[in-house]
């Protein structure tokens, strides 16, 4: 019972650590200049980024979709898969385009007007629109990479904590 109160204290400590920036954060309001400066950069990120992704995703899903289609439509005409795959992939996008739209007032929270069209220079250059087709490559593969070893790490911090907190004489 212990340890789990422990646990409760740390996590409580630390989401208690992050909240006053993310609330400081929200309080800001960033000015109309960042917020275009924002709103042109994250456009261009989109279209390149997210929207590659995007396509990617429905790459990977599309195959059991056609098939479940095919199950419960076994006549269904060629002409007609084109055309729900590319519906699938602009509702998919829509959707996705709406749970991303307050990316540009983040943003504008943390970047001046002056960076952010920086950033957006940069990726009208050869390097940045290399950056920006490599993004949607190596995005999937890093989380790939980190995930599985999210949780172990959250675990094995969590034990290193505790065995300090012993060492100190803070934790019995």
């Amino acid at each position: 019972m212990r340890p789990l109160r422990i646990l409760a204290v740390a996590v409580t400590l630390a989401v208690a650590n992050c909240l006053p920036g993310a609330l400081r954060a929200q309080e800001q309001q960033p000015s109309p200049e960042s917020m275009a400066a924002a709103q042109a950069l994250f456009a261009l990120l989109f279209t390149h980024g997210f929207a590659t992704l995007n396509a990617q995703a429905v790459e990977a899903a599309w195959p059991g979709i056609e098939s479940a289609l095919r199950t419960q439509r076994p006549n269904i005409d060629p002409a007609t898969l084109v055309d729900l795959r590319r519906e699938f992939e602009r509702i998919r996008l829509a959707r996705l385009s709406e749970v991303v739209k307050d990316i540009p007032t983040i943003y504008a929270r943390h970047l001046n007007a002056e960076d952010m069209r920086a950033l957006a220079a940069f990726y009208g250059t050869a390097t940045g629109t290399k950056m920006l087709q490599a993004m949607p490559k190596v995005l999937p593969e890093a989380f790939a990479s980190v995930l599985p070893r999210m949780q172990p790490m959250m675990a094995e911090t969590q034990d290193s904590f505790l065995k300090l907190l012993r060492e100190r004489g803070l934790l019995n």
